[in-house]
């Protein structure tokens, strides 16, 4: 399945920051990531589009970060065997069911799970994007066990202003952050048109950002959208128009999610055999999810 592109600034621009998502994928992301950050949350806004890219390419990912709710995003990358480890706090999908790749991957030990909650994501970007070292956890998550399961991003410190017990989470910092938004300018500067979730977070606190759009729309288009609203073009590396790249999950303000196409895609991946027969048919053909 793997092929070679183009640097994303060889071959591929076609004005601006707009690029192929063959191209972003090959110039922005390499043969290996680090720290991905995923967008979306459930199953709406999901950039599905670039996330094959990230497949057909058979990008390796050493750790995969996923906003507080992870689904189709996270569970394909996984079920193809890319990431190392996953650091999330739930990946499922809903009233549908669980995530299928996910659960036989880490009942196999194939990935190293690192649970977070959900604050411990919100305020790990939160410091990523403010250039802070770690960021204090609101007080009680402290007597949960959580914490305790992913030493690595958690301590246990003294407040020095209260002198009681405060728990803190390690900044989190993307190498590349895919996330979808529904339109964007050829500088970069992208519109959220629904709930941000944790996408602009994530914006703010990679070193790369590769923005999945519906549509491109003009800068003085782009002026008018309200404040808070957007991600400034200077934070992004790149931008993929992908009409239809969120399907079968949602795009705000475009579709709403394909629940059909979502539980065939839980029918066929209850198997390794199964979820490899469906990878084969909906990923191989480049364009396939823009029917």
């Amino acid at each position: 399945m793997r092929r070679r592109a183009g640097r994303a600034s060889r071959g591929g621009a076609l004005t601006g920051k707009l690029v192929s998502a063959e191209a972003a994928v090959a110039g922005l992301v390499g043969d290996r990531c680090e720290v991905l950050a995923i967008g979306g949350m459930h199953l709406h806004n999901n950039p599905m589009a670039v996330i094959y890219e990230l497949i057909r390419e058979e990008i390796r990912i050493k750790r995969l970060v996923t906003s507080p709710s992870a689904a189709l995003n996270a569970d394909v990358l996984i079920g193809a065997g890319l990431v190392d480890r996953v650091s999330t706090s739930y990946v499922g999908f809903e009233h549908l069911g669980l995530a299928p790749c996910f659960r036989r991957a880490a009942e196999a030990g194939t990935i190293e799970v690192e649970s977070l909650d959900e604050a411990a994501i919100t305020h790990g970007l939160h410091a990523g994007a403010s250039g802070s070292p770690f960021a204090a956890l609101p007080r009680g998550l402290e007597l949960s066990d959580v914490w305790r399961s992913s030493p690595g991003s958690y301590r246990m410190v003294v407040d020095p202003f209260t002198e009681q017990p405060a728990l803190l989470i390690r900044a989190i910092r993307p190498d590349v952050a895919i996330i979808h938004a529904a339109e964007a300018d050829e500088r970069g500067t992208a519109w959220l048109a629904g709930a941000p979730f944790t996408d602009r977070l994530m914006a703010m606190a990679a070193t790369k950002v590769i923005v999945q759009v519906e549509r491109m729309v003009s800068t003085a288009t782009m002026a008018g959208k309200p404040a808070g609203s957007t991600i400034p073009g200077f934070l992004v590396s790149a931008v993929v128009e992908a009409p239809g790249g969120c399907r079968p999950t949602a795009s705000h303000g475009n579709y709403a999610f394909d629940e059909p196409a979502v539980r065939d895609y839980l029918r066929a991946a209850r198997t390794a055999e199964g979820f490899a027969a469906w990878l084969a048919q909906s990923v191989a053909a480049p364009r396939a999810i823009n029917r």
